[in-house]
């Protein structure tokens, strides 16, 4: 008997080995999700100083002109990094660009005006923003840009959140479409919003993550029924990415956590002498190495919104400190 107990256990196991079974406990352990990357916007605000001076004058036209090739010139070192770049202008450089994008100007970008040409050539994302002053609102921004070739875009790019500031910018009205103030015949629908900033930037929130606010006065609620999605930035600088993405490594957030960061490249960046080559060494380099690393992404924030929706299956997700 003692034999044909022996016999029996190596049949049992001849058999589980041409079945290719395995008794091993790791067999039936799941694979990890891999750590999604952080989601990264470097964007510019245009704002509406810019360009100095009053339109349809010669120095006004001469600051347009050098803000032009300025412009070009990060574009052409974004493309040399392969990140995307995000404009974000409001209305006056709007207006400035109708007012000078003739056929001698625009023979040095291809017969496109300086926004067009930005996109095809460079695949500059540009988006409106605006401080809703000098009579212009979003919509007219928007309009602006639909008229100059390169509109189409939802982002409403920058805002103040807290309903009980005096400088709230109302962002709810958004739900509906909205009229021009100079432009009263146009109509526009914003529905991704990014900034959620402070005036002056003063007391901004250290926040990352997308989700719909539910309201003004529940702005940190998500509500899954909204149809306005708020996308964070977080830190603003690169360490901030940084600490993200040890957020995933150390299991402190969930794979299933999108998580967002954006870098402000500010007009001062762009027009000093020593700005973009500050720029490259202290941001792009930097950034370009977490990327190698599969740390981050570098987007824009219709794309991001996108990606959560089909990665994230639009799951809110809101890490603040």
């Amino acid at each position: 008997m003692k034999h044909k107990g022996t016999l029996s256990v190596l049949l049992f196991s001849l058999l589980l080995w041409s079945c290719g079974g395995d008794s091993s406990p790791t067999a039936s352990t799941p694979t990890p999700t891999p750590a999604p990357p952080v989601y990264v916007v470097l964007f510019t605000h245009i704002e509406d100083n810019t360009p100095p001076g009053t339109l349809d004058t010669a120095v006004n036209r001469t600051m347009y002109l050098t803000w032009r090739t300025r412009l070009i010139t990060m574009a052409k070192l974004a493309q040399r990094y392969g990140m995307t770049w995000v404009l974000q202008p409001d209305w006056k450089f709007l207006e400035a660009a109708q007012t000078y994008e003739n056929a001698s100007v625009m023979s040095t970008t291809g017969g496109k005006n300086i926004l067009r040409y930005l996109r095809a050539e460079f695949d500059v994302v540009i988006d409106p923003h605006s401080h809703e002053n000098g009579g212009y609102n979003y919509t007219d921004v928007a309009h602006l840009l639909e008229e100059l070739g390169v509109g189409g875009s939802t982002v409403i790019g920058g805002h103040i959140w807290d309903p009980s500031l005096p400088q709230f910018a109302h962002w709810d009205r958004f739900r509906v479409p909205v009229s021009g103030e100079r432009y009263p015949s146009a109509l526009w629908r914003g529905d991704i919003l990014m900034g959620s900033g402070t005036p002056d930037h003063t007391n901004d929130p250290i926040v990352s993550g997308v989700w719909r606010p539910k309201d003004p006065w529940s702005y940190w609620e998500d509500s899954p029924s909204g149809n306005i999605t708020s996308v964070s930035s977080f830190k603003k600088d690169v360490d901030g990415i940084s600490e993200l993405a040890a957020r995933y490594t150390s299991g402190q957030s969930a794979p299933t956590c999108m998580l967002t960061s954006t870098y402000h490249i500010k007009p001062t960046m762009i027009s000093s002498s020593s700005g973009l080559s500050t720029l490259e060494r202290d941001v792009l380099l930097p950034l370009s190495s977490l990327r190698g690393s599969g740390k981050i992404e570098v987007t824009d924030f219709t794309t991001l919104v996108a990606t959560w929706k089909s990665r994230f299956g639009g799951q809110a997700c809101i890490y603040r400190q």
